[in-house]
C-alpha cells in the first residue's frame, strides 16, 4: 500500500484555537468540513497530543482560522511546532482578534473565521472527531485558501542539501525536521511537528559525486 496516495485528497490548513479559563492556544490543523447546511454544522479532527484537543474538550468550543496563501512559515511554526503546555502562544502575538464567543481567531495570513460549540464527539484512534454547530462566520480576504499541496510546495522551506557525510537522512515531509539513522524507529515522532514516522521520507546519499540526492515529491 502506497499512503503516499492519501495526500492526492485535498487538505485545507487552519489554525485551531480554544482556551481555558484566560489562557488561549492553538493549533494547527488539516481537517475541517462542512457537513450539513440545515442545521449548520461543520466537523473538525484533533490529534489528542495537542493541547488545544484539551480545551476543546473541555470549553465545547472553538474558532477555525482559514489559512490563505499568504500565510508564511512563521505562522506555522508558532502555531504549529510548540506545544501551548510549554509556552502562551499568544503572548507578544499581536495578529489576532476576539470573536462573539471570546476565542482568538487569527487576522495574518486568513481568509475567514468560523465559530462553533461542540454537539457531538467520535473517538478515532489518535484523534477526536468534533461534531460542532456554527455561531458566527466572517471572510477575511479574497485570497485563496492553502492547501496542504500548497503549503508543501510554496511555503515549507526545501530541505537543504549536505555533502558532509554518508548518514542516512530522514525529513520530516511536514516541517522539514531531519533525523540521522540507519532505520528510523516506526513509533518515531517528530520532536517539532507531532508527524509520525510515516510523515517521514528517507534522503538518498550518492557517494560517488558527494551529495544527497533529494527525493521529497
Amino acid at each position: 500500500m502506497n499512503k503516499n496516495a492519501l495526500f492526492k485528497i485535498s487538505y485545507g490548513l487552519y489554525v485551531l484555537t480554544s482556551k481555558d479559563g484566560d489562557k488561549h492556544s492553538g493549533c494547527i490543523i488539516n481537517t475541517a468540513m462542512q457537513i450539513s447546511e440545515t442545521p449548520l454544522r461543520v466537523c473538525i479532527s484533533i490529534n489528542k497530543a495537542n493541547y488545544t484537543h484539551d480545551l476543546v474538550m473541555k470549553s465545547k468550543k472553538f474558532n477555525v482560522s482559514s489559512l490563505s496563501q499568504e500565510a508564511d512559515f512563521d505562522t506555522f511554526k508558532h502555531f504549529g511546532f510548540q506545544s501551548g503546555r510549554d509556552v502562551d502562544k499568544f503572548a507578544g502575538y499581536d495578529s489576532y482578534k476576539i470573536s462573539e464567543n471570546g476565542l482568538a481567531y487569527v487576522t495574518k495570513g486568513t481568509n475567514a473565521f468560523i465559530s462553533a460549540e461542540v454537539e457531538e464527539t467520535l473517538d478515532s484512534g489518535s484523534h477526536t472527531l468534533f461534531i460542532a454547530k456554527v455561531t458566527d462566520a466572517e471572510i477575511l480576504s479574497d485570497v485563496p485558501s492553502t492547501t496542504y499541496d500548497y503549503y508543501q510546495s510554496n511555503i515549507k522551506p526545501k530541505p537543504e542539501k549536505s555533502a558532509e557525510s554518508d548518514k542516512t537522512v530522514w525529513v520530516c515531509k511536514v516541517c522539514g525536521y531531519k533525523y540521522e539513522g540507519e532505520e528510523l524507529p516506526e513509533d518515531y515522532i517528530c520532536p517539532l511537528c507531532k508527524h509520525p514516522a510515516s510523515d517521514f521520507e528517507k534522503l538518498a546519499y550518492k557517494r560517488e559525486d558527494s551529495c544527497f540526492r533529494d527525493r521529497l515529491r
